[in-house]
């Protein structure tokens, strides 16, 4: 993943490269929910927005499913 303008600390904006639907459905086979980014770039996003409002111990656990 590549992390593009996160400034914020409320969520990623994050990109493997490939269209937003891939990655989403990459993301959702580890449990992980997240926005396609179509939603706000329109049909060619290849960023998701991947927010980070649960406990530590919850996003220390989605972290080791990206691996």
């Amino acid at each position: 993943f590549r992390i593009d303008h996160s400034e914020a600390g409320l969520y990623l904006w994050a990109t493997r490269g490939e269209p937003a639907l891939e990655t989403i459905a990459w993301l959702a086979e580890r449990g992980i929910l997240a926005a396609p980014g179509t939603f706000y770039e329109g049909e060619s996003s290849r960023h998701v927005r991947i927010a980070l409002t649960a406990t530590d111990e919850r996003v220390a656990a989605a972290v080791s499913r990206l691996r």
